[in-house]
């Protein structure tokens, strides 16, 4: 099984899970700020595909799954520098 990643743009790589423990605080308010816009993005284009069951569905599913996994996995990681 492959471990869902996040491509971000702003930061010019590709992160798993595991590398947001890693990562500094101004990585992870930049990847915080990108994954809640692709999350925001997503949704949005889920919301517009009238038959969920269709082949575009599919990927634009993934798409928020993943980045709401890294969504929680940043909000543990702000809370936890706390």
């Amino acid at each position: 099984m492959n471990e869902p990643f996040f491509k971000s743009y702003l930061l010019e790589r590709n992160f798993l899970l595991d590398d947001i423990k890693d990562l500094s605080d101004a990585e992870l308010n930049t990847l915080n700020i990108e994954t809640m816009a692709a999350l925001e993005e997503a949704r949005y284009q889920y919301a517009r595909v009238e038959d969920k069951t269709c082949g575009d569905a599919g990927p634009v599913f993934a798409r928020m799954k993943i980045a709401g996994y890294f969504q929680a996995a940043i909000k543990l990681e702000l809370a936890t520098d706390d």
